[in-house]
Parts: structure tokens; C-alpha cells; sequence
């Protein structure tokens, strides 16, 4: 049995990408069960995927939001390690006696595998475990206690000592080439799951033909990562020169550390909570263009959901030349355009509404339903069939 447990998200925010690479995992290995377990809001944004629920071998299961230090990697809590025992222990109960398991943390903090390891050794069951890295993996380079014994619990102490029984999974290329320049020793362990499209939104993407007012989005959270400073002071230097001939959106929600009045500028309200599914979807179904002016030191280290969607959604991006967006661009071609810097991302806003080209819009949507075919889920089976196969041999069997 495959158990995938996602133990740090209690909204809807990793389940597009948790739901994808889960069917990818569930198709590389139909000969196992993939049981997918998830806190109760994450589990109903699981269900609404049709995709998922179509997979003959997943089954889908509630655990306990955990309540104790959930998302800082780098605490050493053994409050946390208790509650991630004992979800592990309950998921654990459910394997056939003598059946192996690989348990995939989709996001946990490296507690979770020792938890893994012990619930395993309780229960006398051969265990291994697969952390998959998403944007924690910053916390390689984050705050570390002062104490020696609880350093060795952190992100970067467990990458130095990692138990022979774990691997880490990175979501792109880049990432894993990062994670291994900066913890040489984990090189070994790292293996590359590129993230998947959404699958189940394919249908409903339908290419937007170029036109004005040109509608640009940042999609997403409003955080400093994924660039809301930038993109708010680009809304407002072409808001002022071209008025109503572009217009600036948020697909996503309002970070509580953003100022509200801040996002006036922006031509739709931002919503302060969670946006579904559906909603989501309606907001970036006219968009032409998804502006990615992402921050260089934290998406070195973390997959770009908003990159996915555009690719998803056949979006053109306007994106700053970082290695993941870099990768994209080489394996896709003309889908939209990198630039160096943000001055390069405004003239280049500038230049599709004073020069508009819809001849080449229509090529990068060209170009963007290719690289769309590259990831999905189905084209992406052989590449987790061969990490099973490498290093995990006993769950490619039924």
C-alpha cells in the first residue's frame, strides 16, 4: 500500500497539486492502493476533482488538522512528533498485515518521517518513507535552534542525516539541482517528480484571444514571495499611462500581511478568504496573461503552483528569469516571456498594449498546449514508475 498524508495544509491551497501527482502515483503503481489522507477542508477540495475520484486504486480519508507547530519545519516540537505519531500509527492500521508500505508525506515536517519510521516499527510493518518538498524547503537555509540535539531535527539536519529508508521528492529539476548544492550529502536522495497540470480543469481551458483592455494577473496568494509588491507598483506605473487599456487582477486571496488598501489600484476586489475551485476558475478564464515577477531566493527552493495554472489555462506568462521559470521556457519554448528584471516585465506589458501582436499570442498558446502535454499526469507516469523502480522496487508489484 501507498499512503500519501498531507499534514500541513488545512486549506484548499496544495490540493490541485496533491491531487495531480497522487494520479500520477496511483497509475504508476495500480497494483497498490494509494490512500490519500488529508484534514477535513483540504479532503473536500480533494473530492470535487473528478480525475482523482476516477482512479480505480485511490481511496480518500480524513486525519486530525495537527495542532502543535504545524508548519514550522524547523521546530523540534515533541508535542507535534506525538500527534504526527499517532495519525501515523491510525493510517498505518489500515495495511494488510505483510504488505509493505511507502508513506509519501506531501508536505510534513521532517518529524513526520521519524513517525513514519516508529509507527512502522510498532506495528511491525516494513516502512519507507518519500518527503515530498514543496516551498518548506526554504527552511534548508531558515532558523535553526541553538541546541545541538534539536538541529538534528530541522529541515537541513535531517537532509545531513537522512534515515536510510527516506527520500525526498523535489517537484522540478531546478529545485533539486538547488537542494543539492546547498546539502551535498542529500544529493543522492533527491529524486524528480515534475509538478503535474491540473487535469481536471483541462476541458474548461479554453485560449483567450488577444485583445484590449489586456487583462494581466497575479495569481495566487498576495505574498511578497509571489511578487504583490512588484506587481501592484506595475499596476500603478500602466494604470497611469494606458487607463483603461489594461487591467489588473489577484486570482487568490488576500494575504493578511498585505495591505488592503494597497490593492485599490487593481481592477477586481481580492477576497480575503480562500477562493474554490470554481471561483478560481472564473477569475482566470479571461485572463490573458499571468504576470510572474516571483522572488528569486524563495521559488529557488519551491514549485510555482500560479506557473502550473498558466499552463494549465494556456496563459501566456510574463515571468522573471529564475531557474524554474528558465526550465519552462527550455522545455516549452515561446510561452510567453522571461525578462531579466521588472523594468523588462513592465515594457514588456507596455509593449502588448501599445504594439499588441495576436499572431504570436496565439503561437505561445500553441506552444503552452504542448508543454501542457508534457505534464500531465498520464505522460508523467514513467517518471514515477522509475523512481518505484530505482528505489522503491517492492510497490510496482500488486
Amino acid at each position: 500500500m501507498i499512503i500519501v498524508l498531507e499534514l500541513m495544509d488545512e486549506g484548499v491551497t496544495h490540493a490541485p497539486g496533491n491531487s495531480q501527482w497522487t494520479q500520477v502515483i496511483a497509475r504508476a503503481a495500480p497494483g497498490q492502493i494509494v490512500r490519500l489522507l488529508a484534514p477535513p477542508a483540504h479532503l473536500e477540495a480533494l473530492k470535487g476533482d473528478t480525475n482523482l475520484r476516477a482512479q480505480p486504486n485511490v481511496e480518500l480519508g480524513e486525519i486530525p488538522l495537527i495542532t502543535a507547530h504545524r508548519r514550522q519545519v524547523n521546530v523540534a516540537s515533541l508535542a507535534r512528533f506525538r500527534e504526527e505519531v499517532a495519525i501515523l500509527r491510525g493510517a498505518l492500521a489500515a495495511v494488510p498485515r505483510g504488505e509493505p508500505c511507502l508513506v509519501v508525506l506531501a508536505s510534513a515536517a521532517p518529524t513526520a518521517a521519524h513517525a513514519a519510521l516508529l509507527a512502522g516499527r510498532l506495528a511491525g510493518r516494513a516502512v519507507a518513507v518519500q518527503m515530498v518538498l514543496h516551498g518548506f524547503a526554504n527552511e534548508v537555509e531558515g532558523w535553526r535552534s541553538r541546541n545541538p540535539l534539536a538541529r538534528r531535527f530541522d529541515l537541513r539536519g535531517f537532509m545531513e542525516r537522512t534515515p536510510k529508508r527516506v527520500r525526498f521528492l523535489a517537484l522540478e529539476r531546478a529545485i533539486a539541482a538547488e537542494l543539492g548544492r546547498i546539502v551535498p550529502g542529500a544529493a543522492g536522495r533527491i529524486d524528480v517528480l515534475p509538478l503535474p497540470v491540473n487535469a481536471d480543469e483541462v476541458a474548461r481551458a479554453a485560449p483567450v484571444p488577444l485583445a484590449l483592455p489586456l487583462q494581466v494577473a497575479l495569481v495566487g496568494q498576495t505574498t511578497a514571495a509571489k511578487g504583490i509588491g512588484p506587481f501592484l507598483e506595475t499596476a500603478r506605473l500602466l494604470k497611469a499611462r494606458h487607463g483603461g487599456a489594461i487591467a489588473f487582477h489577484v486570482v487568490g486571496r488576500r494575504f493578511p500581511e498585505t495591505d488592503a488598501a494597497a490593492l485599490s489600484v487593481l481592477d477586481s476586489p481580492v477576497p480575503e478568504g480562500f477562493l474554490s475551485r470554481a471561483e478560481f476558475m472564473a477569475r482566470l478564464a479571461p485572463i490573458h496573461h499571468v504576470f510572474l515577477p516571483l522572488s528569486p531566493r524563495y521559488y529557488r527552493l519551491s514549485a510555482s503552483g500560479a506557473l502550473i495554472d498558466a499552463v494549465t489555462w494556456l496563459k501566456p506568462v510574463i515571468a522573471a528569469d529564475i531557474p524554474i521559470c528558465r526550465d519552462a521556457f527550455a522545455e516549452g519554448g515561446d510561452i510567453g516571456f522571461l525578462c531579466p528584471d521588472l523594468a523588462a516585465m513592465q515594457a514588456t506589458l507596455e509593449s502588448l498594449v501599445t504594439a499588441p501582436d495576436p499572431a504570436r499570442h496565439l503561437r505561445q498558446i500553441e506552444a503552452l498546449r504542448c508543454l501542457r502535454a508534457r505534464r500531465m499526469p498520464e505522460a508523467l507516469v514513467g517518471v514515477y514508475a522509475e523512481i518505484l523502480a530505482r528505489h522503491f522496487p517492492a510497490f510496482l508489484g500488486g
